[in-house]
């Protein structure tokens, strides 16, 4: 498959396939560990293990499709709240892009995610989402896109508004990234090292035991700000060390409390009452190998 055409595809299914990636670098293959502690619990962390593994299953000059799997799983290491200490996630996104002309072209992504305790499975631990834009190359330098994005969760309905930016200011500084949900500023170092700044935004939902908790469900929103430093090991692989602040929102809902509206994470309507919440800030650490563009 022609490098360019494949990096297009590849940074549309990364732009919708997960709110929560940390640092969405433009890699069809990564695995990610972090970890924050839980600042009101002695020996209490939050730690997550995640990757991703993106391949196309059709190439043609105008019209370009992928797929791949994305699974997560979350440890909830002395955590406050009776819920267990696992959630699970195993997404499988599909995307395709139609080019329009040599300057734009659209973009369509849908995932299926199964998400929850893995306790008892059933088809009401699966929420998906479904997405839809337009990239348009302004130069070399400069790509803008606009799109919007609908994610169905336990909490109810998330509208994803999509501002996609690529922009390379300089030989060594590269600024891309999705507003307002994640966003990267690279400083390459020269050689194989690279460093800068990035954010990420989203909000997730996963289903508890019908069993043990009645099909409630956790919600968690979440903040970080990051310094990252990577380093190439060997020409596309790397290995990625990040590290700075997280704000983090953990409520538990019963089941009946759904079917509102949120922009990412901020609600259009009054939330109900949560069986119980956890508030967590404090610093955040990540280390990752993946294989970048």
């Amino acid at each position: 498959m022609n490098r360019n055409l494949y990096r297009s595809l590849v940074i549309i299914l990364l732009s919708f396939s997960s709110l929560k990636s940390f640092g969405q670098e433009k890699s069809p293959f990564y695995i990610k560990y972090s970890h924050t502690p839980i600042e009101e619990v002695d020996g209490g962390h939050i730690s997550q293990l995640e990757a991703q593994l993106l391949l196309p299953i059709h190439r043609g000059i105008t019209f370009s499709l992928a797929t791949g799997i994305a699974p997560e799983v979350m440890y909830l290491e002395n955590f406050p709240m009776d819920i267990g200490n696992r959630v699970y996630g195993l997404g499988i996104p599909v995307g395709g892009k139609l080019k329009l002309n040599d300057r734009d072209e659209m973009f369509l992504a849908t995932k299926m995610v199964l998400s929850s305790d893995l306790e008892d499975i059933s088809t009401e631990d699966f929420t998906f989402a479904v997405g839809i834009g337009l990239h348009r190359k302004f130069s070399e330098n400069l790509t803008l896109g606009l799109g919007l994005g609908y994610s169905h969760q336990f909490f109810g309905n998330q509208l994803i508004p999509l501002f996609d930016f690529d922009y390379q200011i300089s030989e060594k500084l590269h600024f891309y990234g999705r507003f307002p949900i994640q966003g990267t500023l690279a400083w390459n170092l020269g050689g194989r090292s690279t460093s800068g700044l990035e954010w990420n935004l989203g909000a997730d939902s996963y289903r508890l035991s019908e069993e043990t908790h009645n099909s409630e469900y956790l919600q968690y929103r979440h903040f970080n700000g990051t310094v990252f430093y990577s380093h190439r090991l060997y020409k596309n692989w790397h290995v990625k060390v990040s590290g700075g602040i997280a704000g983090q929102k953990y409520q538990w809902f019963n089941d009946s409390d759904s079917g509102g509206w949120t922009i990412v994470t901020i609600p259009l309507s009054d939330q109900p009452e949560p069986i119980e919440e956890l508030k967590n800030n404090g610093p955040f650490i990540q280390i990752g190998f993946l294989y970048s563009f």
